[in-house]
């Protein structure tokens, strides 16, 4: 029998305007210690859902939305395979320490997402959704639609009236937080402006300049400027300052730009892609055209 150990993990959560939301803990078991087809067998879960979002605030923009949020969603996950993890920090019994946890719940670990997602559908399949075939995560109902992104839901119907019943019949099943409409959401602003939705990433966008705030900042007029020509290969004369480069978060900011032009800013999409190549052998040059995109 193997125990797995378990820490407490923290997180701040953030408003659309970039406001301190809640405070968060959750306890996490190390997954990386699970034994595939031991301790877990499918870990598939429905995650890719942003598109579907975009195409439905666009095409039924006369709809009413709603977003909520499911507390503790993982919780909710049956485990059908016994794990067993030590007391966590902070709740060890008194003159039993060396008491182990067997799990009845999932919490985060490798199948957690699969777990919560069976238990979801179950639900959702009681109040009536069906589920599509091109996307896992999108449920419908006669006048009402739901996006699903692990424990954030997304409800679309044409009355206000159904979208209050079926968030309603859902708070029946789940414990929920009602955020209203959809204002931010995986990293992307939404706005109603007339009749035209609007959609940004400035709240990301902002916290990514906190982040790399001392970064130097140069007025460009281009992502990747108009001839620039890069090296295929790091030469050697350049070896000892890619040692140095190791301490600058290179990758980190090639992903973050990824992403940022994955939803929102296409324009940068080639810069990024092109420069990404250089990711497993890059030197200050190639850094300072990161920091310039």
């Amino acid at each position: 029998m193997k125990i797995l150990g378990c820490r407490w993990v923290y997180n701040i959560k953030h408003d659309e305007k970039n406001n301190v939301k809640k405070y968060k803990s959750r306890l996490v078991a190390q997954g990386f210690k699970q034994r595939p087809g031991v301790d877990f067998t499918d870990v598939f879960a429905p995650l890719d859902i942003i598109k579907f979002l975009f195409v439905l605030l666009v095409c039924i923009l006369g709809w009413n939305h709603a977003q909520i949020d499911v507390k503790g969603a993982y919780l909710y996950g049956n485990l059908d395979i016994p794990i067993y993890v030590q007391q966590p920090e902070g709740f060890a019994v008194k003159g039993c320490e060396h008491y182990v946890c067997r799990l009845h719940k999932s919490i985060y670990g490798h199948q957690s997402g699969r777990q919560w997602n069976i238990e979801l559908n179950e639900i959702l399949f009681g109040l009536g959704f069906h589920q599509n075939e091109l996307c896992n995560g999108l449920y419908t109902k006669s006048n009402c639609i739901l996006l699903v992104y692990v424990d954030d839901i997304v409800v679309f119907s044409k009355s206000q009236s159904d979208l209050e019943d079926s968030i309603l019949n859902i708070k029946i099943k789940l414990e929920i937080t009602e955020l209203g409409p959809v204002g931010y959401l995986l990293g992307v602003n939404f706005e109603r402006i007339r009749d035209s939705a609007y959609l940004h990433q400035n709240t990301y966008i902002n916290k990514l300049k906190n982040r790399f705030k001392n970064l130097p900042r140069r007025r460009i007029a281009l992502p990747l400027k108009v001839g620039c020509i890069l090296p295929d290969r790091v030469k050697e004369n350049e070896i000892r300052e890619t040692e140095l480069m190791k301490q600058i978060p290179f990758k980190t900011l090639i992903g973050c730009l990824s992403f940022i032009a994955n939803r929102s800013r296409p324009d940068i999409a080639f810069a990024v892609n092109t420069i990404s190549q250089f990711c497993n052998g890059y030197a200050y040059h190639h850094w300072t055209i990161v920091v310039d995109i």
